[in-house]
């Protein structure tokens, strides 16, 4: 099957492709070409997630913690009542240090449990939840930054499912991650709500 360095290759090679077709064609600038390019590229990684001994997981587990920890530490060395704040830089560190690796334990034990290989990150509906989240993260630089964002990261996650598709993989829109269908339900449950909330969102700007 097509390894990790193919398709990052791929979604990279495409991403930068359809940027630069955008720019000239609808005048992308600023932020823009940037944010759409990353999106299109680490969509190509998303499905990967599914995998125990794929980088992507690794990753996904270091950002997670990492937002946790530096939300932590700015939370503890701001002022305020709660907790009785500011805390000094030490403490603060080391409970950001601890959040740290809680989190990361808790995002790779739950990706481990909840999910096998070419499971359910493989669905038609990945593709729709990455892109939705993408464009809510991109809606407050405008519409046309968060639309650019959406379409790239369809790319990137989808050229991922294609390359599979090709080596003989299903495309199954409700194949399951843990032996259980409601599991592909409740994902895409989930991909309905935040596909919305991206189109609403979109509406309003």
């Amino acid at each position: 099957m097509p390894g990790y360095q193919t398709h990052l290759t791929v979604s990279t090679l495409g991403s930068a492709l359809l940027v630069a077709w955008g720019t000239a064609r609808y005048g992308w600038d600023g932020a823009i070409p940037s944010l759409a390019f990353t999106a299109g590229a680490a969509g190509g990684l998303v499905p990967d997630l599914d995998s125990d001994a794929s980088k992507p997981r690794r990753w996904a587990g270091c950002l997670a913690a990492a937002a946790a920890a530096v939300g932590a530490a700015g939370f503890l060395t701001a002022p305020g009542p709660f907790l009785q704040r500011p805390w000094a830089a030490w403490p603060a560190a080391l409970a950001a240090l601890y959040l740290f690796l809680l989190v990361n334990w808790l995002t790779l034990k739950f990706l481990s449990q909840r999910t096998r290989h070419r499971g359910l990150f493989h669905s038609l509906s990945v593709p729709f939840l990455y892109g939705g989240l993408m464009a809510l993260l991109a809606g407050p630089r405008g519409a046309s930054t968060a639309m650019a964002v959406w379409l790239l990261s369809l790319f990137g996650v989808f050229s991922h499912l294609v390359l599979d598709a090709l080596r003989g993989l299903s495309l199954n829109p409700l194949k399951p991650a843990t032996r259980d269908l409601a599991a592909s339900a409740w994902l895409w449950t989930v991909t309905a709500l935040v596909t919305l909330a991206a189109f609403l969102r979109l509406t309003k700007i």
